[in-house]
């Protein structure tokens, strides 16, 4: 690529992009009118040339049809007086007719039709290049605050949810390695045991070791960050025995009622896995494959593929993370064994499927994974017409309730919480939310223990929620 750039301002951070695209392959030719800026090109080994840029149409045609420039060739334009700007532009349309131009200007400008010109705002190379640097070293001050915080700390705890999923563990991952741990001295836990086959797959074959714990290991630590998850979301299972929180990093919405040292949540990104990819690039970390699959994968997982709840820094880190990745390991992790009892809770909810108001209500009776109980509401909304999937089962003494809608119509979340939550448990996103009741508080509500009745209680529930919520909205 060959370069052709008229300048008149001194643009530095324009100057050094430039120098920096120079190699073997490319080269770059200025043509300045200050004799000073000539000077400082020079001094950086950048050829330039003076010339005149004025209003004398006989030397600017001289000037413009002089130009050597190539079908591999950009001109780049920038002249302060608009004016003078137009028409170097017209004497360029006329000799160099379809010549790519880039053109540096803030204000608006018609361009002529026979270039094939871009306009870019030099407040623009500000927003595009530099303020993501600085946000990068706001990121990069507190990650410098947790190694910090746990510098001096032997055993630290990194704690996940009960069955942790994808987007926990490759957080949990990414944070021993950003702290500079190994599994030795940073120990990836959690309450409940990892039951989903791909969940499984995932650690056998990145081989990531997650401990289950009970609360009374916390005396053995010096250490406990939270990831993907907060004190609330773990129910009366943490005590006032464990020690505070030093770390907690989280995409869910905040909950109240517990304290941290350093506290970074984000409920607009669709992943944890998102944010400690970006603590990761702040530090200039080195990203290994086996990481970035895990990332990749805990991103992937949590947004369906980029296709809900997701952020642009999402799209970013995703962006960043792929070419870093295993795309093999992940296709392995992706396609587990199915177990046949899956397949006939699958076939149970189909038959028994309800659909009211574009919401498609489904129970599986008793599941032997809770997993499939999401799985199914994922899988409910490619039925056409269906806006909302409602999807229960019975898991280990609870009636566990797992909602999911589009993605653009109200949030999933708050109508859970108004539908069920005077029972159990509940909440979640705008487009993906939880229910976990006690089936004994279930049963002490309504007497019957008939599905049927289970059935019908759990629709009539959830659209006295909806309703109460669509009210709340309006009002």
């Amino acid at each position: 690529m060959r370069y052709v750039i008229l300048c008149q301002d001194e643009l530095p951070y324009f100057l050094l992009l430039l120098k920096t695209l120079s190699s073997k392959k490319d080269s770059i030719q200025f043509f300045v009118d200050q004799k000073g800026l000539y000077d400082r090109l020079c001094a950086l080994g950048v050829p330039a040339k003076i010339v005149s840029f004025t209003e004398d149409r006989e030397e600017r045609e001289k000037l413009i049809k002089g130009l050597y420039l190539e079908p591999d060739t950009c001109l780049i334009v920038s002249i302060k007086k608009q004016g003078i700007l137009s028409n170097i532009l017209k004497s360029v349309a006329r000799y160099h007719p379809y010549q790519p131009v880039l053109i540096i200007e803030e204000n608006g400008l018609v361009l002529p039709e026979q270039l094939s010109a871009k306009l870019v705002k030099p407040s623009s190379i500000f927003t595009d290049i530099c303020l993501p640097k600085i946000e990068q070293a706001f990121t990069k001050r507190r990650v410098q605050y947790i190694k910090e915080l746990f510098e001096d700390k032997d055993k630290i705890l990194l704690l996940i949810q009960a069955d942790p999923d994808p987007d926990a563990i490759a957080s949990a991952l990414a944070f021993r390695h950003l702290i500079g741990r190994n599994r030795t001295t940073a120990h990836i836990v959690s309450f409940g045991e990892v039951t989903r086959p791909e969940n499984l797959a995932m650690l056998r074959l990145l081989d990531i070791q997650v401990d289950k714990i009970g609360p009374e290991v916390f005396a053995k630590y010096d250490g406990l960050c939270m990831l993907d998850v907060q004190p609330p979301h773990l129910g009366d299972v943490l005590s006032q025995t464990v020690p505070p929180v030093d770390v907690l990093i989280d995409h869910h919405p905040e909950k109240p009622g517990y304290q941290a040292k350093i506290k970074d949540i984000r409920a607009t990104y669709g992943a944890t896995s998102t944010i400690l990819t970006e603590y990761l690039q702040a530090v200039d970390f080195n990203i290994s494959q086996r990481l970035a699959t895990a990332l990749l994968y805990g991103i992937k997982s949590d947004t369906l593929l980029l296709g809900r709840g997701v952020d642009p820094a999402d799209i970013e880190a995703f962006s960043y993370l792929y070419p870093l990745a295993n795309t093999n390991i992940l296709r392995r992790i992706e396609r587990p064994e199915v177990h046949p009892e899956d397949i006939d809770s699958f076939s149970n909810a189909l038959k028994k499927r309800r659909i009211v108001n574009n919401i498609l209500f489904s129970h599986l009776g008793r599941v032997r994974r809770e997993d499939v109980i999401p799985h199914f509401a994922d899988f409910s909304l490619q039925v056409e017409g269906v806006e909302w999937a409602v999807v229960s089962g019975i898991f280990k003494g609870n009636l566990v309730i797992s909602v999911r809608n589009v993605g653009y119509v109200r949030s999933a979340g708050i109508i859970v919480k108004r539908a069920f939550g005077d029972l159990g448990s509940a909440g979640g996103h705008s487009h993906m939310a939880k229910a976990v009741i006690p089936l004994k508080n279930f049963y002490a509500r309504f007497g019957d223990r008939r599905e049927s009745t289970m059935r019908e209680q759990i629709a009539e529930m959830f659209l006295s929620g909806f309703e109460e919520a669509i009210k709340e909205q309006e009002d």
